[in-house]
């Protein structure tokens, strides 16, 4: 088997396109055929070349390939996802993550030294599949967050924030439900109407109180007391490629009836898979350190019982206590 590079063409503009085909080219493997007496295409990829790191962020976001082979066209955004996790591993092993994380311990420490206080969770892993910012807009459909500076993919403060704040409101409308006998569904509104606007509740679920949760969240006059931080990956990152299959594509798309016999159409996206996360919280306050326990308390639970990102419903995002 024998490798040749071929052309590809881009829909960047002009001066991108210059600068990504100077660095990444198309490559096909061919196989001699005894019995055709020819050469035949067996595979193909896209590659990177020269010896220096590419941001996996910038090709994701920027790197936009269609293959000039009617017959490849299908499988391109497979190659093109696949280009994007080998330049992740490259960048992993060259210890990217190291001095993540000693930058973000210096900045935590910096903190301390002003007196705030800040709450580490270290243990906790992804064991199946995480995808943060799957709907957000993209040039290949699905989306993923990536750090637009590092290239990696990491867990911003605000989704953090934004999923314990929702654990916290379920857990109080299902105790307003049971004290006031109404509606799940009414209370989970009232709930969050009473945090939005900063009104305070007569609310306690175990040693919370809901006025706490304005403390701790804030509203749109009142800053909240607690800092979430983004969580980054330790260790390693694993990439890969999952796959939804809408079967009603007419359905979606033209607003025809979700009939059995439209073709299912294959939709490929990014996920991380089996990568432990560092989660940082932190307060100014020194006499509300109890706060910032309680708060560590609904994060973890949310983590663990509701999860992060898209697809939570199907078991996505589920994070869980690790020993090392």
């Amino acid at each position: 088997m024998k490798e040749k590079i071929d052309d590809y063409k881009l829909y960047n503009p002009s001066d991108s396109t210059i600068n990504l085909k100077s660095t990444i080219v198309k490559v096909e493997k061919y196989e001699y055929n005894q019995r055709k007496g020819k050469e035949e295409k067996k595979d193909w990829y896209y590659k990177s070349q020269g010896d220096f790191l590419k941001n996996p962020s910038l090709l994701f976001g920027k790197f936009i390939p269609y293959t000039l082979d009617k017959n490849e066209e299908n499988n391109n955004k497979d190659k093109y996802l696949r280009l994007v996790i080998n330049e992740m591993n490259k960048l992993v092993n060259s210890g990217i993550l190291n001095e993540i994380n000693k930058r973000v311990d210096s900045y935590l420490g910096d903190l301390r030294s002003n007196g705030y206080k800040v709450e580490k969770i270290d243990n906790l892993t992804c064991p199946w599949r995480l995808i943060i910012g799957l709907g957000a807009s993209h040039p290949q459909e699905t989306s993923m967050t990536l750090h637009h500076i590092y290239g990696i993919p990491y867990i911003p403060g605000s989704a953090i924030k934004g999923v314990t704040r929702h654990w916290a409101v379920l857990k109080f409308a299902e105790e307003m439900s049971k004290s006031e006998n109404i509606k799940f569904e009414k209370a989970i509104e009232k709930v969050s109407k009473a945090l939005e606007n900063g009104e305070k509740m007569d609310l306690k679920v175990e040693d919370l109180e809901f006025n706490q949760l304005i403390e701790i969240f804030g509203t749109q006059k009142q800053e909240g007391k607690v800092i979430f931080f983004d969580a980054y990956p330790v260790g390693e990152i694993n990439l890969k490629i999952d796959v939804m299959n809408p079967h009603y594509s007419e359905y979606y798309s033209k607003g025809q009836p979700p009939t059995d016999w439209q073709n299912p159409i294959p939709i490929k996206f990014l996920t991380v898979e089996n990568t432990k996360f560092e989660f940082y919280l932190g307060i100014k306050s020194k006499n509300s350190e109890g706060l910032l326990d309680k708060t560590k308390r609904l994060l973890l639970e949310a983590l663990k019982e509701y999860g992060i990102g898209a697809k939570t419903s199907l078991g996505y995002g589920i994070l869980k206590e690790t020993n090392t």
